[in-house]
């Protein structure tokens, strides 16, 4: 290749990467933006005065456990020896899972890859959910609610400082 040439290759190829970086760091901002400890402000499946924590890191690596208020005390005061009441009241009352997630759709769309979760049937999937965020304020909408029924469920979270 003669000089001219190798130059307008080596400009070509510092162009392309200038146009890449962009898109890389915005989409790795949406993720800084919201990363952070939440605690739970409101969710219609657990009821008032709901108990729960997510924490999202700048990693993309989140977990989500979330509680109703009123779960009842195991009479046993063993958490495997408990009533089938007991059992049941924690099942309908409690979810937790962990996994990565992704902001998507321009800051519009959180995805939760589960890798695991207290519900079994959300082991390895992914849940796309409409995000909305007003100052300490994530809001996100279950399409896909463990308990089953109808989704169109808005969660609301806090971010602690």
């Amino acid at each position: 290749m003669n000089r001219r040439t190798t130059l307008a290759a080596i400009a070509a190829s510092i162009l392309l990467v200038s146009l890449a970086l962009p898109a890389r760091d915005a989409a790795a901002q949406s993720i800084k933006s919201v990363a952070g400890t939440y605690t739970i402000v409101s969710v219609p499946a657990y009821g008032a005065n709901a108990r729960g924590r997510m924490m999202l890191g700048a990693d993309g690596r989140y977990s989500i456990v979330l509680a109703r208020a009123t779960l009842p005390k195991f009479a046993s005061n063993s958490r495997i020896k408990g009533t089938a009441d007991e059992y049941k009241a924690v099942v309908e009352g409690s979810i937790a899972h962990y996994g990565t997630y992704t902001v998507d759709d321009g800051g519009k769309a959180i995805t939760y890859n589960i890798e695991a979760s207290t519900f079994p049937n959300f082991d390895a999937t992914s849940q796309k959910r409409a995000l909305k965020v007003a100052g300490d304020l994530l809001t996100y909408t279950v399409t896909t609610p463990s308990a089953g029924g109808p989704g169109g469920n808005d969660v609301v979270w806090k971010r602690i400082k």
